[in-house]
């Protein structure tokens, strides 16, 4: 797992938090016979007495931000040579999970009943039902979550980034230097010549008598 998954990961648990702690709600009127519908997303714990948790909508919520966690995940999989470092530029990764979420957005928008303006769910937009609306309130409210999490997302994919650039930058450093250091030094633990500057055989500079082999040292004593 690299640092950009790893960012992943928080955003994830980040929005799962965010939805356990404001969960959306029905809601059943006294005045209006049938079955309960969505009112609103209330704390937790501060929820109305009359107000019962809407779990098909959480679901779907849960749903969503884990198939875009799981494709960001794979996305941004680190190659075998680098694995901090993903196969595909984050960038491309965020803008084309942010295109992918808006035309879900707008292609499924939330619709309200006429004339009560009740929430009923998501449809197809090109579905032509004249008895439905947008349910404009839900529908900002999910372009506004789709935008902080995109502008977060930027935020702290660009910090890991250079964060990641700036370490590797200082860890490069010291071994280029020792790498040009073992190139340019020659091996001191030689004593002596080394067998590259012995003489292999007579100079031709040298007019005078060559010096004694081994062999011919000690005939003369």
């Amino acid at each position: 797992m690299n640092k950009f998954q790893l960012t992943v990961l928080i955003a994830a648990l980040a929005n799962l938090a965010l939805m356990l702690i404001f969960p959306p709600f029905n809601s059943q009127s006294l005045f209006r016979a049938g079955p309960a519908s969505f009112d609103a997303f209330y704390l937790v714990s501060d929820a109305p007495a009359n107000a019962a948790l809407n779990s098909g909508l959480l679901y779907l919520e849960v749903f969503f931000v884990l198939v875009n966690a799981v494709l960001a995940w794979v996305l941004l999989q680190g190659a075998p040579q680098q694995p901090s470092r993903p196969r595909v530029r984050w960038q491309n990764v965020l803008q084309w999970l942010i295109i992918a979420n808006l035309l879900l957005i707008l292609l499924f928008p939330p619709f309200e009943t006429q004339p009560e303006r009740v929430f009923e769910g998501f449809r197809f937009a090109l579905g032509g039902n004249v008895q439905r609306g947008i349910f404009l309130p839900f529908l900002f409210l999910e372009l506004f979550l789709l935008a902080l999490d995109a502008a977060a997302l930027w935020l702290a994919f660009g910090l890991v980034a250079r964060w990641d650039e700036a370490y590797g930058a200082e860890s490069a450093v010291p071994e280029s230097i020792a790498e040009s250091g073992a190139a340019s030094d020659p091996d001191r633990s030689q004593i002596g010549r080394s067998d590259h500057d012995r003489r292999q055989g007579p100079d031709p500079h040298f007019g005078g008598a060559e010096r004694r082999r081994g062999i011919e040292r000690r005939k003369g004593s």
